[in-house]
């Protein structure tokens, strides 16, 4: 039997991996510092440990046997405002200690979750050649987690994928402000009959992906040898603005609330125009457009 590391496992988008693998018959292990997830998200069949990430290498028992680690753990975009040294310390210093584990127990993948934050603002279509220039502390944070693991590939040998996601959304994300996904926020708001806060004038543009495409994007660069190395954009190409975005979830909930515009949030981007077709191509994994989930 197969045996996976997830990290991250009890947030959103670790427990929907932890949960296919499950599925797929795969033994999974789960670390947590349980600072934005919930234990309640984790699988019972998931072998858990409440770890900070950047205490990982104390506990070497965790990597025994494991085949293949999906990094999910990350400080979430909107703490970094707050706190940009402990983001550096997780989305940086985090990855490169579990790569330095992920080498001395000869661990045969790592997939490594990135973000489309660190191109920054981009004119014209994003591809991953783009040049990576981040405009936020999050984006920052993560472009150091993404170059070690480029450097362990290279230096190491270590079979790496780096998945940039954008805008994610779907089940059992969290709805709170400081470390919420915007539809989760807006749906909450929605059905407790309250105002929905929109950052700037609501016409920036995303690209919300679905938290299971996402899965099967984990699970293909593990599985595809064709994914060795590789960096893929993991993004819908379906565009929507975030007033769209109230607009369309008033519309599914049938009620209607205020919309209140705030001041834009600081290195928040305002456009992206993704090309995700290389992940297509090479693996197969597609994302559904939202207008085809809600």
């Amino acid at each position: 039997m197969k045996k996976a590391l997830v990290t991250g496992v009890a947030g959103f988008i670790g427990s929907h991996v932890a949960e296919r693998l499950v599925e797929m018959g795969v033994a999974v292990v789960g670390i947590d510092d349980l600072s934005a997830g919930y234990e309640s998200n984790i699988p019972k069949e998931v072998e858990f440990h409440k770890v900070d990430v950047c205490e990982i290498g104390k506990n070497g028992s965790i990597f025994k046997g494991v085949n293949v680690i999906f990094h999910q753990a990350a400080s979430k975009k909107n703490i970094c405002l707050k706190n940009p040294s402990r983001d550096m310390e997780v989305n940086g210093i985090g990855t490169l200690r579990l790569l330095e584990q992920a080498v001395k127990y000869n661990i045969e993948k790592f997939v490594h979750a990135s973000t489309g934050s660190v191109y920054g603002e981009v004119k014209g279509v994003i591809k991953e050649t783009t040049a990576r220039n981040p405009q936020s502390f999050y984006g920052v944070s993560k472009t150091a987690g993404e170059t070690y693991v480029t450097l362990f590939n290279i230096q190491s040998g270590l079979d790496t994928t780096i998945l940039r996601y954008f805008h994610v959304y779907g089940e059992r994300q969290e709805n709170k402000q400081e470390t919420g996904g915007v539809v989760a926020i807006f749906t909450d708001k929605i059905l407790k009959g309250e105002s929905i806060h929109i950052h700037g004038d609501g016409t920036q543009k995303r690209v919300f992906t679905y938290v299971k495409d996402i899965v099967e994007a984990n699970i293909m660069s593990w599985l595809m040898p064709e994914a060795r190395g590789q960096i893929y954009n993991c993004a819908s190409i379906f565009q929507m603005s975030i007033v769209d975005l109230a607009e369309a979830l008033m519309k599914k909930y049938n009620k209607r609330v205020p919309i209140i515009y705030d001041e834009p949030l600081v290195g928040d981007i305002y456009n992206f125009n993704v090309d995700s077709y290389k992940i297509h191509n090479q693996i197969g994994v597609t994302f559904r457009p939202i207008n085809k989930i809600l």
